[in-house]
């Protein structure tokens, strides 16, 4: 496909996998390393639903923030911004879709074409009825225009998908996709047919946007004629979402009480304030966690050397990755995306760290990993596996490139040896799809044999539950063996709030979380 302009997020997984944002308790690391907790668990649960209110609530923002439905992955505040204004098809939740405006969503024998029935009664803010036509229209706009569900979009055949009556709309894929489902409930936004104004586009979700500016601030105000409110909120009367850049200028902002919520904190912060009675330390269940890896080019040198990708991953010291880069809060991960999803395979075993085999394999090997601290984890990992390689007879060096042009450039992120990645989580069937196989969008670890692309074909073509977990199997077996990231760590994404916010879901995306259903307790 052609890559387009992107932002770092976009690369990474700003697609994820769904769950509802947890108590803030971390469950143990693999390792069994001790740890403080970060907090008490939640009773969000029993308590019951409070009308009224507005949440203030800060998250990162960029230069290129924008209102416009196609650029609502641009940043933080944009993607939680349009979570409230437009509904999606559907959502996921525990690895599996929860529908939305979608009522069903059934593919034929063979997976080619999915037929989508909407559920009825949904409107836009406008006040006019959300029909198929909109939603077809929609679908191929994003598929269309440089958007990141354009990417997931790939395989549908828009010309020659169809609306049956204004409940039912056919989509006709170019091959076999037993896993269009998943992509659906990927923030697939809808707009009314025939929008033009993609910045002032009315939405079918629970608020309305009553005024912005750009790199300050968003207020929203809750419909009262929402067509979901039967089942939840919205319960606030408004939001208002702030851009605070620096995470550390959001955590203080909360603690001063400017703020009700503050998403994208880091561990350090989580560490510090875990003890502080005037907040809740909020964490995502572990399907949701964020996974660190050094990931080797296949097609570059001296990554055309099976002995040197196995050398890097037997050099990698996981536990003590866990204990010093994760702070004692992440898990050691297996050389595989994932974990904890439904789809993962649990039979895959543990990378022993072996530095006297990394020597054999790969000795006096020279290496340098570009890097950059976009993120916490991947600066931090590099520098840590420059003291593990020369443990193991590697000579390592870290070529830092600063954050604002890390993901600048598209063909050196394609063409590098050795980088660190940090993978935000998704669904792993199109995670894999993603970055993996001749037809990936991102194929950070090279070219791809004939077999890996076979095995990511069948993974498309099955149907039925246990013929997909068991194709999806088929895949991480085999980049277990032969691909090109060491995945050695997972790592949670933080975020904090006062005592008095509850009911903030994360479905599919910790980092950008639905506020539909958000109140404050009294």
């Amino acid at each position: 496909m052609t890559h387009r302009q992107i932002s770092r997020r976009s690369v990474l997984g700003l697609m994820g996998a769904g769950a509802v944002l947890g108590s803030g308790l971390l469950t143990a690391c693999s390792s069994g390393a001790a740890r403080p907790p970060l907090a008490a668990p939640s009773p969000t649960a029993s308590v019951p639903p409070r009308r009224g209110g507005k949440l203030r609530a800060a998250f990162a923002g960029s230069s290129a923030e924008s209102t416009s439905v196609l650029q609502a992955t641009g940043s933080a505040i944009d993607y939680v911004r349009a979570r409230l204004i437009w509904d999606t098809l559907g959502e996921i939740e525990g690895s599996a879709p929860v529908w939305r405006l979608a009522e069903s969503v059934e593919p034929n024998a063979d997976a080619t074409r999915w037929t989508v029935r909407l559920r009825d009664g949904a409107t836009f803010s406008d006040g006019r009825k959300l029909t198929a036509q909109d939603v077809l229209f929609s679908l191929r706009t994003l598929a269309s225009n440089p958007t990141v569900q354009s990417g997931l979009l790939g395989g549908l055949d828009a010309g020659a998908s169809a609306v049956r009556d204004p409940r039912v709309l056919e989509l006709q894929l170019k091959g076999p996709d037993g896993f269009f489902d998943l992509v659906l409930a990927q923030s697939m936004f809808v707009f009314p047919d025939g929008t033009t104004d993609f910045a002032h586009a009315p939405g079918s979700g629970p608020f309305v946007l009553k005024s912005w500016t750009a790199g300050s601030s968003s207020l929203l105000t809750a419909r009262t004629d929402y067509w979901g409110s039967a089942d939840g909120g919205p319960y606030l009367d408004q939001i208002e979402l702030l851009s605070v850049a620096d995470a550390g200028a959001r955590l203080n902002g909360l603690k001063a009480g400017q703020f009700d919520y503050a998403g994208g904190l880091t561990l350090t912060a989580a560490r510090a304030e875990a003890q502080n009675q005037a907040l809740r330390i909020l964490t995502a269940p572990q399907e949701l966690w964020s996974e660190l890896a050094l990931t080797m080019n296949l097609g570059t040198d001296p990554f055309t050397r099976p002995e040197a990708v196995q050398a890097v991953k037997v050099a990698i010291d996981r536990e003590t990755m866990v204990r010093t880069v994760t702070l004692g809060y992440g898990e050691v991960a297996d050389d595989a995306l994932g974990r904890h999803q439904s789809w993962y395979d649990t039979s895959l075993p543990r990378r022993a760290h072996d530095p006297d085999q990394a020597r054999k394999l790969f000795p006096g090997g020279q290496l340098a990993v570009r890097t950059s601290d976009y993120e916490y984890g991947t600066l931090e990992s590099a520098t840590a596996f420059v003291q593990q390689a020369q443990a193991a007879g590697l000579t390592a060096t870290v070529d830092k490139i600063p954050a604002a042009d890390y993901y600048a450039d598209i063909k050196a992120l394609l063409s590098t040896p050795l980088q660190t990645n940090l993978y935000h989580a998704m669904p792993l069937p199109l995670q894999l799809s993603m970055y993996y196989g001749s037809k990936a969008s991102y194929p950070f670890t090279g070219p791809a044999g004939a077999t890996l692309d076979g095995l990511i074909t069948a993974m498309h073509s099955a149907v039925g539950d246990a013929k997909r977990t068991a194709a999806v199997h088929d895949v991480q077996h085999y980049l277990y063996d032969h691909g090109g990231d060491a995945v050695f760590a997972r790592i949670p994404p933080v975020a904090a709030s006062t005592p008095a916010v509850h009911g903030i879901q994360a479905r599919g995306f910790f980092d950008y979380p639905c506020l539909r259903d958000a109140f404050l307790a009294s």
